[in-house]
C-alpha cells in the first residue's frame, strides 16, 4: 500500500512542494519563520483533530505522539518569546469518516514530517536568530528517531489489508490532503 500511495500522490506531492519550497526558502528573518510556523499550524491543527476521530486504536504508539501542532505553538513561542494568538485555521479539509481516510491523510504527514530535514537545514541556514535553534522542533520532526517513525508507519501500511473500496479511500485522502493543502498555502 505504501509503494502505491506514494505513486498516486507523486504529482500532487511536487505540486504542493512547488508552492512551499520557494516560499520558505525567502524565509530569512524570525517575524518570516513565525509567519510560516502559522501557516502550518493552519492546516496541521484542524487536520490532525479530524485524524484523531478516526483513527484505529491498533496504531502502532499511538497518534497522539505523531502530532505536530503542539510542536508548531511551541516553536512559535520560542521564536517570538510570546504564546502564539489565536490562529487562522483552514476549514478545507479532505474527508475523514474511517480508518483508511485517516491513514491516507497520515501517510501525507508522515511523509512530510521525513522530508522535514531538509527545510530544518534550509531555515537554519537562512534564518539569523540565537532563538532558532530552539523552535525547530516541528522540523525537526522526530529528531534521530525520524527514519524509526518513518519506517514504523510504512511497515503498518505495507500489512494494512482493507477492501479495495477503503483502499480507494485511503488514496483519494492522501491526493486530497496534498491538494487542500496547496490550496491552503496559495490562499495564505
Amino acid at each position: 500500500m505504501i509503494e502505491l500511495l506514494r505513486e498516486r500522490t507523486n504529482k500532487q506531492h511536487q505540486e504542493l512542494e512547488s508552492v512551499l519550497i520557494p516560499m520558505i526558502k525567502k524565509v530569512n528573518t524570525p517575524e518570516e519563520y513565525v509567519r510560516l510556523l502559522e501557516l502550518f499550524y493552519g492546516y496541521y491543527y484542524p487536520l490532525e483533530q479530524h485524524i484523531a476521530a478516526h483513527m484505529d486504536i491498533s496504531f502502532p504508539g499511538g497518534f497522539g505522539r505523531r502530532r505536530k501542532a503542539p510542536h508548531l505553538l511551541d516553536d512559535i513561542a520560542a521564536i517570538s518569546g510570546k504564546p502564539a494568538d489565536e490562529l487562522p485555521s483552514s476549514t478545507d479539509l479532505p474527508e475523514i469518516t474511517d480508518n483508511a481516510q485517516a491513514l491516507g491523510v497520515m501517510y501525507v504527514l508522515e511523509y512530510l514530517t521525513l522530508e522535514g530535514h531538509l527545510i530544518y537545514h534550509m531555515l537554519l541556514r537562512n534564518v539569523q536568530s540565537p532563538e532558532l535553534p530552539g523552535a525547530m522542533t516541528f522540523f525537526n520532526g522526530y529528531g534521530a528517531d525520524t527514519e524509526s517513525y518513518w519506517e514504523t508507519f510504512a511497515h503498518y501500511l505495507h500489512g494494512y489489508h482493507g477492501t479495495e473500496e477503503q483502499q480507494q479511500r485511503m488514496l483519494d485522502a492522501a491526493t486530497d490532503t496534498f491538494l487542500k493543502f496547496k490550496a491552503w498555502v496559495l490562499k495564505q
